[in-house]
């Protein structure tokens, strides 16, 4: 019997692939020749590049740079499903990161578009990159998933987009599911939903970072599948992928081989064994071929990275991207469609949906460009600002609802520390021998609306990081319209939690009955927690929350010692002083103290002792170096530093996005 893994021009059947006869499947816009060269799809996209060497920096006193590519070339091109192989470590992931404009620096050589010098800014708005981690919005419903992308990428009427939508839903087996969370959601699912959000636009260039990665091997099956068929309808589809089994290896219709950042293959699937065997590499019986290409890549039978190397001339070759091609990898098709048909995994289809012609020329927003049978055409018609902030806002506010701990708990949290502070300090109000405990109350009322504001941020927004970087690189929105829209969805839920906490204390401690000092102390309250909210923002923006949770009460901690309880201005050295004038919390303390014992509030009774030190309040104020204060000077600074840190925060936010890329 011939050796399974020798693939030659008669195929056998093997047990592990088990396969129907072949059925060759009409290709609309498809020409085979008799020499079994690449088919030709009317408007594909060609993906090339020429010398690309990539290095990155390491270490931390002394900086080294590594080299993770090492001037490789190669040519992706259109109704291709590409796999992009190779052992760990080897620079799949960078490969695929340079491809996608997703990493940018570092990298020296040339990147092509149907065989010119490209436009990232034309590539990125005709492409998807879907990264191995399925990031999305888990209190979302899958319809709800949908609409908000089709809201944010396509501009026309609401039934042009449903009728979109239920059509990508219905070709990724998802109608079923348009009602669950995305957080219960399988692997699978999860997978394919990814794939469904970023079909909306109709990109012509998709990415796939792993799309296998943590799935079974019946989901595999089912993914690579469903890749197949996009890449089918004429799109250009490059995914890396590590160790595929011996049915998945065989629907790919290119490889790409990487062994120590250098190609030490590209071509058909067909033809990579008999490669190898003009090296004396000879794949066992009964061997995965997928496995052999990994160990013969990472020096199981000798090195021979740089023999292959210069064999494919570092990915300049086509030779055996031309030879030795024929319909195997339709056969194994034809395998996963009759598993369909039987029940065995699940039915998927790619949406029939119809492209424009993919030039580099006509990828310019003219008439001309787009196909007229396209309803929505999210390349030339994009949505505005408003717009978008607007969807942006929706959905924070859906997911503001849904969230326990964000939204439920945090409100609860204040009213029941409320009840509990207002009957640990009930009446001393009105009592000026209880003026100091009064003190206390304010200073612990600053404290907790500062802690609370900037935890619930802190531990909360680094996790929405992966989302943002996928979404903004995608051209879902641009960072401004997201920032802005998650800076004004938290608002009104962190007003009305600092309402709830300052309403209750505030008559529970019998503070005045005055509604302009009912006033100031509510502002006085909001504006805290609001400027603590925002270094909440600014630590998750910089730091990842178990980071975050330890350095940034850390930070806050100066802000503490010279708020002007421990210590009073008159009493701190000289050098220390001006400490005091950059610490919020000193204001919001004198802005508090100043709204129920300032404006000539009169002299108080002492009910509880024989004398009491401080009856008038003007010289509690004093004696606290709060004399001198005004109300407004700690209002505008608060405000001034609310929009100082919210800015800082979102500069901060485009600096970790920027990282993230890098470190990938």
């Amino acid at each position: 019997m011939e050796p399974p893994c020798a693939i030659t021009a008669r195929v056998k059947k093997r047990p592990d692939s088990l396969r129907v006869e072949l059925l060759t499947p009409i290709q609309e816009n498809a020409l085979v020749n008799n020499f079994g060269e690449v088919p030709e799809y009317e408007g594909a996209v060609k993906i090339g590049f020429r010398g690309i060497t990539y290095t990155v920096a390491e270490g931390i006193f002394v900086r080294k740079r590594r080299k993770l590519l090492d001037k490789i070339n190669g040519e992706f091109l259109g109704g291709e499903l590409t796999a992009i192989m190779g052992p760990s470590g080897c620079g799949k992931t960078s490969l695929m990161n340079i491809l996608a404009g997703f990493t940018t620096s570092g990298v020296v050589g040339e990147k092509l578009l149907n065989g010119m010098s490209r436009d990232e800014g034309v590539l990125r708005r005709n492409s998807c990159y879907i990264m191995q981690d399925d990031k999305l919005q888990p209190l979302l419903t899958v319809q709800e998933a949908m609409s908000v992308a089709a809201d944010l990428k396509l501009k026309c009427s609401k039934q042009e987009k449903q009728d979109k939508i239920d059509e990508i839903m219905k070709s990724m087996n998802l109608t079923s599911h348009k009602r669950t969370r995305t957080v219960n959601l399988s692997g699978g699912q999860k997978k394919r939903l990814s794939i469904a959000l970023e079909l909306l636009n109709n990109p012509q260039v998709l990415f796939f970072d792993e799309p296998t990665s943590g799935l079974d091997s019946v989901t595999s099956k089912q993914c690579v599948a469903l890749l197949k068929q996009l890449a089918m309808t004429g799109r250009t589809v490059i995914c890396t992928i590590h160790q595929p089994s011996a049915t998945i290896f065989e629907m790919f219709d290119h490889l790409y081989v990487l062994s120590s950042g250098k190609c030490i293959y590209q071509g058909s699937v067909k033809g990579l064994l008999p490669y190898l065997e003009e090296v004396n590499l000879r794949c066992p019986n009964y061997h995965n071929p997928a496995d052999y290409l990994l160990e013969v890549a990472t020096g199981e039978y000798g090195n021979y990275t740089e023999i292959l190397a210069e064999k494919s001339e570092n990915g300049v070759s086509q030779d055996w991207r031309k030879r030795q091609r024929n319909s195997i990898e339709l056969e194994s098709l034809q395998h996963v469609e009759n598993l369909m048909k039987s029940g065995k995994i699940t039915p998927i289809r790619a949406p029939p949906l119809i492209f424009p012609k993919a030039s580099v020329q006509k990828y310019n927003c003219d008439n001309s460009s787009i196909s007229k049978s396209t309803k929505c055409s999210p390349t030339c018609r994009r949505t505005s600002f408003s717009y978008q902030l607007l969807v942006l806002l929706k959905r924070n506010f859906v997911i503001l609802t849904r969230d326990r701990t964000l939204t439920f708990s945090r409100l609860l949290t204040h009213a029941v520390i409320a009840l509990f502070i207002g009957i640990l300090y009930y009446g001393i109000g009105v009592d000026a021998s209880n003026m100091l405990n009064n003190f206390n109350f304010v200073f612990f009322t600053v404290m907790f609306l500062m802690m609370t504001a900037f935890n619930c941020i802190t531990t909360t927004f680094p996790s929405e990081l992966p989302i943002i970087a996928r979404e903004n690189f995608n051209k879902w929105y641009s960072l401004k319209t997201y920032y802005i829209a998650v800076s004004l969805a938290d608002v009104p839920v962190q007003v009305t939690a600092t309402i709830i906490y300052a309403l209750i204390t505030y008559f529970m401690t019998h503070q005045p009955i005055e509604p302009y000092r009912i006033g100031l102390f509510l502002f006085m309250c909001i504006l805290i927690s609001l400027v603590a909210q925002s270094f909440g923002l600014f630590i998750g923006a910089c730091m990842e929350t178990k980071n975050g949770v330890i350095f940034g009460p850390f930070c806050l901690l100066p802000f503490t010692i010279f708020s002007g309880f421990f210590v009073q201005l008159n009493a701190s050295h000289p050098y220390l002083r001006w400490l005091f004038h950059v610490s919020f919390l000193k204001y919001g303390l004198e802005g508090l103290m100043l709204s129920i014992l300032g404006y000539d509030r009169p002299k108080l009774p002492c009910e509880e002792a024989d004398y009491c030190h401080y009856v008038y309040p003007e010289k509690f104020l004093g004696q606290m170096d709060m004399d001198q204060a005004r109300y407004w000077v700690a209002v505008t600074f608060l405000v001034g530093l609310f929009f100082a840190i919210r800015i800082a925060a979102f500069y901060a936010l485009k600096v970790q996005i920027r990282y993230n890329k890098n470190r990938r």
